[in-house]
């Protein structure tokens, strides 16, 4: 099972690839607080039996392609790990592969049999999570985070841990004793160090978006950030010597407060960013007139309220409300496919508090002209 901080762009657009007909997404409320999670696996046999049931019924689907999907599906329900679940699982099969998500939100119940999977939940619960990375600093080796929300996952890649190299045996610096003795190239030797540090950054964020929140000394977080090559995606500096040595679970707590401070002062800019476009005529409010304007490409910045969902039924240009929630062209909730058209477009997208858009329709855009 893949938690959402997992993902990156390469992943999704590998996700969003055209596969062979079919190709099943199963969306399931799931409970994590259940002792047993026996409710659950009595919903996801249900989801699983009505999935095959269509593919069965479908007569788009030949026999060699409903073997192949049910054994997939099998195969992806029977990974679900009731100790690993979260408000909602995802599993995605085809005739060649499958996967299984764990969702931090919880999602409506769904069958989707297309020939590419659905990622909109995937993407908008994403989003929700706000992915972030920590960079901690040591001169005895420095240390890359990936974290979406609660969840905190040590990258071991792209040359992290990073490690002082020793130029040779006779100058070990900057090895492990760097740094405890008075040398007059001490700081030059930490400027190589955090140069190295910083190249191997800028590969690793070129795989995910979100900021990178920097752990360590004043002077080391200073020297790294003044000549950075990813300077704009620097977020909040938290000046805290050996945080090398903690687990992620201490980490978290390290950070959580940087972490607010930077998602507040991110709602905010936004807000001042809509109230910008709204003097300059350059903005859209309500879903029907965002939906028009995403499909054109024309949203520069998005803002959604935290807990806004709406059914509708999408059309090419507008959005038509749905007569009744058994209609099977009804999206349970076309925020998700807004934010994830959105993004396919270049948009940036925030998420704001509760009212924030109580003015707008709960959901607002900024317009690139």
């Amino acid at each position: 099972m893949r938690d959402t901080f997992e993902l990156n762009p390469d992943i999704l657009a590998e996700l969003r690839a055209p596969r062979p007909y079919p190709a099943v997404s199963l969306l399931l409320p799931t409970h994590p607080a259940s002792p047993d999670g026996a409710e659950d696996a009595i919903r996801l046999r249900n989801l699983v039996s009505e999935a095959k049931k269509r593919l069965a019924d479908d007569p788009g689907v030949d026999k060699a392609a409903l073997q192949a999907v049910e054994a997939r599906i099998d195969e992806a329900a029977a990974s679900v790990d009731s100790s690993e679940i979260t408000d909602g699982t995802l599993l995605l099969a085809s005739a060649n592969d499958w996967e299984v998500w764990k969702l931090p939100v919880t999602p409506p119940e769904r069958v989707v049999v297309a020939d590419t999977y659905l990622t909109r939940n995937l993407v908008s619960s994403w989003l929700h999570e706000r992915p972030y990375w920590v960079l901690v600093l040591s001169e005895e080796g420095s240390r890359l985070w990936h974290g979406a929300g609660e969840s905190l996952t040590e990258v071991t890649g792209f040359g992290f841990p990073a490690k002082p190299e020793l130029p040779d045996h006779e100058d070990a610096e900057p090895g492990a004793n760097f740094g405890l003795q008075p040398s007059p190239y001490r700081e030059e030797r930490l400027r190589q160090y955090l140069r190295d540090v910083d190249d191997k950054l800028a590969e690793a964020l070129r795989t995910g978006k979100g900021p990178v929140h920097v752990v360590g000394t004043a002077n080391q977080i200073n020297t790294l950030v003044e000549r950075s090559r990813s300077k704009e995606r620097v977020g909040e500096r938290v000046e805290r010597a050996g945080a090398d040595k903690l687990t992620g679970h201490v980490l978290l707590d390290v950070i959580r407060p940087a972490r607010e401070k930077y998602t507040a002062e991110r709602q905010r800019d936004a807000l001042d960013r809509l109230g910008e476009g709204i003097g300059q005529k350059r903005f859209a409010a309500g879903t029907d007139e965002i939906w028009q304007n995403v499909q054109e490409g024309r949203v520069h910045l998005l803002l959604v309220e935290d807990g806004f969902q709406v059914s509708a039924i999408p059309e090419a240009t507008h959005l038509r409300p749905a007569a009744s929630p058994e209609d099977p062209d009804v999206e349970d909730d076309i925020v998700d496919t807004l934010v994830e058209t959105a993004l396919g477009t270049g948009a940036d997208v925030v998420f704001v508090p509760d009212d924030a858009l109580a003015e707008h329709g709960r959901v607002a855009a900024v317009l690139r002209y």
